[in-house]
């Protein structure tokens, strides 16, 4: 190929590099850049092509196909085209431009990852919130999307739209509140509604509706304390703690409930009876006399009042 076939080849080259469609913000000035820093540069195009490769190793080392995959791609595409021009014997001065390129490509890439980490910090910490307490596993596709938006508001400040991103961030966040949200009450209230549930299998609601009322009203002030503040830990601990056991109350309501509506004559009276031993229990306890013949309701407070006067003596 002759020197001048060469010249054209490049200058082609060069074009088709500097023609893309705004493939990131100020290509054209990091373009020019890179030609004035090429022509003063003191080295050789070899030497100038193992820098743009160290630029592209610390580019992956800073996780650019995530912050900013765009200059990333780029610059190894430039790279890769300078490796090719060199091993087909352009002339140095024009290689040395595209390596060039590739290195500032690259450099543009590790600002907008800086600028990324300032004005999205907000959403990177929640997201990192979100794998914390793995809410990609339990609400894969809601994170997803997220994990789409996100990308989406990258791709954007490699544009440099920074009023975009702002808003689009508003957006993001909300979104981002509800996964964790819903993250935060699947963990921790599931087995409060699948205890519900099973419990409401047995007519819970309609044979024992004061306890299921109960219920369902501490699931539903642990679930808005998880919607406000998903992040209170010993407060949700606390709620948790007590829909569980209010859940609980109401099973053993709705299987005593259930016994004795389903009972006969003889059946009724078992139940009493067992009643009436599981008093009498705390009676030998006591080594109370024996007052089986008076209302349950008496009995009970008879032993109470029992149990008070040994605390006061202690």
């Amino acid at each position: 190929m002759t020197s001048i076939a060469k010249i054209t080849v490049t200058a082609l080259s060069l074009l088709a590099l500097g023609g893309c469609a705004t493939p990131i913000a100020n290509y054209e000035a990091i373009s020019q850049s890179a030609k004035r820093d090429a022509a003063l540069a003191d080295e050789s195009a070899a030497r100038t092509i193992q820098h743009a490769q160290s630029k592209i190793e610390l580019g992956d080392t800073e996780q650019l196909a995530f912050y900013a995959p765009r200059h990333l791609k780029l610059a190894q595409e430039q790279l890769l085209e300078a490796q090719e021009m060199h091993t087909s014997g352009e002339p140095d001065g024009v290689v040395k431009t595209v390596a060039m390129t590739s290195i500032k490509t690259l450099e543009a890439g590790l600002d907008t990852k800086r600028n990324i980490l300032k004005l999205l910090k907000p959403s990177l910490d929640h997201r990192q919130v979100l794998l914390e307490i793995k809410a990609d596993q339990f609400f894969p596709t809601d994170f997803a999307g997220l994990e789409q938006t996100l990308r989406q508001l990258i791709d954007l400040m490699e544009d440099s739209q920074t009023i975009k991103v702002t808003k689009g961030q508003k957006q993001l966040l909300a979104r981002m509140h509800q996964v964790e949200v819903n993250t935060i009450e699947y963990i921790q209230l599931k087995p409060v509604k699948d205890h519900l549930a099973r419990i409401d299998a047995r007519n819970g609601s309609s044979v024992a509706p004061i306890s299921w009322q109960t219920a369902q009203k501490a699931l539903q002030q642990a679930q808005a304390l998880i919607a406000k503040t998903p992040r209170a830990k010993g407060a949700i601990a606390k709620a948790t703690v007590a829909a569980t056991r209010a859940a609980q109350h109401a099973e053993v309501i709705t299987n005593l409930s259930n016994e004795i509506a389903d009972a006969s004559g003889d059946s009724a009276e078992a139940i009493a009876l067992r009643t009436e031993r599981w008093l009498y229990r705390i009676s030998v306890a006591l080594k109370h006399d024996d007052i089986r013949h008076q209302p349950l309701a008496d009995q009970a407070a008879e032993y109470a009042a029992a149990i008070e006067a040994i605390m006061r003596n202690q």
